[in-house]
């Protein structure tokens, strides 16, 4: 009989939620989110392409995981930034990131904002589920 258990490490560095929101702020509005571009790169960008690039399916499963239950959206805006900026137009072949990138094409449009503010790979997903029906 174990007396301790050890929690699973995490992944992800203990401020990560707070480096998605960052995320999702400067990709909305990088003018007046206060954030320097190379400081999004180096801190919300650079440290997970490598696990994002190698193992998508586990990394998404455990970022999903970080932020289910999340208030507000912008850590779901910034997960779906940072899945865009590794994989690019392969994110889209990823069932794994299609919550997220929905999640926040569903944040945007949530708060008012027109689909002339989506970007084109949100756009090319928002017309994939109207033609689908969803």
């Amino acid at each position: 009989m174990r007396w301790f258990t050890r929690k699973p490490a995490s992944r992800f560095p203990s401020d990560m939620i707070r480096r998605l929101e960052l995320l999702g702020r400067f990709s909305l509005d990088s003018q007046s989110a206060g954030v320097d571009s190379g400081e999004v790169w180096s801190s919300c960008i650079a440290p997970f392409m490598q696990e994002l690039s190698a193992e998508p399916t586990a990394f998404l499963a455990d970022l999903r995981a970080l932020i289910q239950g999340e208030q507000g959206g912008w850590a779901t805006l910034g997960a779906a930034h940072l899945i865009w900026e590794v994989r690019g137009g392969d994110a889209v072949h990823l069932p794994a990131a299609l919550p997220f990138i929905d999640g926040g094409i569903d944040f945007k449009l949530s708060r008012g904002l027109p689909t002339a503010s989506l970007t084109g790979y949100e756009m090319q997903r928002l017309v994939q589920r109207r033609e689908a029906g969803g």
